[in-house]
């Protein structure tokens, strides 16, 4: 009888053993499928943030302002964060993710961005771009040399060249170049501003109108007012986004292209 009942003893507790060792498997599991969906959960979370970034460019009627903020954003994200296999960015860190590709074409009518039918920057390639990864600094230093380098250096600042670019007809005219035609062009521009009550944006030019002799009329300067003039344009445009364009990688469900169509409108 004795022995009977340790028999029972020992069984009870094997069987416990085995339900607290089932119970702490179940909780074991359940927690770690907590944790991967929990994990899963952040992905998506971090998709959907990064997407959203690119995805309010994906309209019609985008500015083309936009569309060059956009183009600097890949061109940083291409640079730190992407690349599928063993690359490094410029922080020596491996990257992991699908390079973005950014295309636009100005459909033929890149001489609508141009004072005298002559493009500066919107040459060759750059009227029907793709920015990759692999062209990332080609891109960057190609308009920071064309809008930085070789245009600030004849005025004070951006808001200066600014000035420059939009006061362009009164400063040079389409047919009719000579000093006294210019000046007097500038007095009737000046007289226009006065009446509207323009003040805070035309001192600028102004001053830069008042030296106009030792600083603008050369056909080097005049070229780089027009090449800013050009710029200015493009950030004026609008484009509409190509849905068929518009892509995700299979994997990581991130937006890795997208495409834009100039619609021949300025604002």
């Amino acid at each position: 009888m004795e022995n009977a009942s340790k028999a029972l003893i020992m069984a009870a507790s094997v069987l416990i053993a085995i339900v607290i060792i089932g119970a702490l498997v179940l909780m074991f599991n359940n927690l770690n499928n907590y944790q991967q969906v929990n994990t899963q959960g952040n992905r998506d979370a971090q998709v959907v943030e990064f997407n959203n970034q690119y995805e309010t460019y994906n309209r019609k009627n985008v500015r083309g302002s936009d569309l060059y903020s956009l183009l600097n954003r890949v061109v940083d994200y291409n640079r730190r964060k992407s690349e599928v296999g063993t690359l490094k960015n410029d922080q020596g860190q491996y990257l992991a993710y699908e390079p973005m590709t950014i295309h636009y074409t100005l459909d033929g009518k890149q001489k609508d961005f141009t004072f005298d039918e002559t493009n500066r920057i919107f040459t060759g390639n750059y009227t029907d771009f793709t920015l990759t990864q692999a062209n990332t600094n080609e891109f960057k230093t190609y308009i920071e040399s064309k809008v930085n380098n070789e245009v600030m250096g004849i005025a004070k600042n951006e808001k200066a060249m600014q000035n420059l670019a939009s006061g362009i007809s009164n400063l040079f005219g389409k047919s009719n170049n000579d000093e006294k035609g210019i000046l007097s062009a500038i007095s009737l521009w000046n007289a226009n501003v006065k009446n509207n009550k323009i003040d805070t944006a035309n001192k600028e030019f102004n001053e830069l109108a008042s030296l106009y002799k030792s600083t603008i009329n050369t056909q080097e300067n005049k070229d780089k007012v027009y090449t800013y003039y050009e710029f200015m344009q493009f950030k004026r445009a609008r484009f509409d986004c190509i849905p068929a364009e518009v892509e995700y990688n299979n994997g990581t469900g991130r937006i890795t292209k997208m495409g834009f169509k100039f619609t021949g409108k300025f604002n």
